[in-house]
């Protein structure tokens, strides 16, 4: 069986305390249009990659070491995820979308589970359905559309969007691994590419407007700098080499701290909802933490040739 890095896992938390920052940035940005907004913000990341690997000297050994698949399965599962959420959110009522579409961290953690040389935890399982409780607690606590606003059709769209935001991005993080000698820098040419496809996106389906004001544009370029950008990176390697599992059960923690963020910096107030639920997610992030398989662990064999390149 594969022994995860610890230090791997550790980097792709980092990926979920960004993204926790999503939430607020976005609703800065909200005079974007949404495939506008997913081209600007991952042209930043593409930019911040391209001179950071540029000036390493790694970009040509990168392109050359990524393979051509890996580079079309990282592109199309970034903007389809991205589109299906963006989608999603204006076709459905915010709360069961959200909902729905934070299904991919448990998906993770059972389609990890299930594959080959791993083994599906049972404090991985409890934690995942304690923090998904808590979770399921915290967006209902944000309130409801009544149907009358929308109708059936309306929903069902929005839902099956929201549920393909889980189904897409848990799917390519478990099938990530299988490139885990791939080196991380292979995001560049993912964001190069979702970039590309967002951008033919808008000029062909949205109208052209960039007149915002300057607090817009710096909440498009915090998106591009953390959620989207070094956040990705951050990701990629946690999910190749780290503890896939527990990254997902982790991931819990993303909307937890995202209404935190909002409360703290924004006019939203946290209810007793809120809180309950953030500390559900909290506790059961930390007893998939906690609480580790000791008898897989045993079984696991030295990992020196994994950590190479970390």
């Amino acid at each position: 069986m594969t022994k995860h890095n610890p230090r791997a896992t550790l980097i792709g938390s980092i990926a979920i305390l960004l993204w926790s920052t999503l939430a607020l940035f976005t609703t800065q940005a909200n005079l974007v249009s949404p495939l506008l907004l997913l081209t600007l913000t991952f042209g930043v990341a593409t930019m911040l990659f391209f001179i950071v690997y540029l000036l390493k000297g790694e970009l040509k050994r990168s392109w050359q070491l990524t393979p051509k698949s890996a580079i079309l399965m990282g592109g199309l599962g970034f903007y389809f995820y991205h589109f299906c959420y963006f989608y999603a959110f204006q076709h459905a009522p915010p709360v069961e979308a959200g909902l729905i579409a934070y299904l991919w961290p448990l998906l993770i953690v059972l389609m990890a589970g299930m594959t080959k040389g791993n083994s599906l935890s049972w404090a991985h399982l409890v934690g995942a359905v304690i923090a998904f409780i808590g979770t399921g607690i915290m967006l209902q606590s944000k309130g409801q559309v009544s149907d009358s606003q929308i109708d059936n059709a309306y929903h069902w769209t929005g839902y099956g969007a929201a549920f393909a935001c889980a189904l897409i991005w848990s799917s390519y993080s478990v099938a990530n691994r299988r490139f885990h000698a791939v080196p991380s820098s292979s995001v560049l040419w993912y964001c190069l590419v979702t970039t590309l496809l967002a951008g033919g996106s808008h000029l062909a389906l949205e109208e052209q407007n960039w007149s915002f004001p300057a607090s817009t544009w710096i909440a498009v370029l915090g998106l591009g700098l953390g959620p989207v950008g070094v956040a990705f990176f951050c990701w990629d390697m946690g999910v190749k080499k780290g503890n896939l599992s527990l990254l997902g059960v982790l991931s819990y923690t993303a909307p937890a701290l995202s209404t935190i963020w909002l409360g703290l910096f924004t006019e939203a107030q946290l209810t007793t909802g809120q809180i309950t639920a953030c500390t559900l997610i909290t506790l059961g992030a930390l007893f998939a933490s906690l609480m580790p398989n000791k008898q897989s662990d045993k079984k696991m064999p030295s990992v020196s040739q994994e950590t190479k390149g970390i």
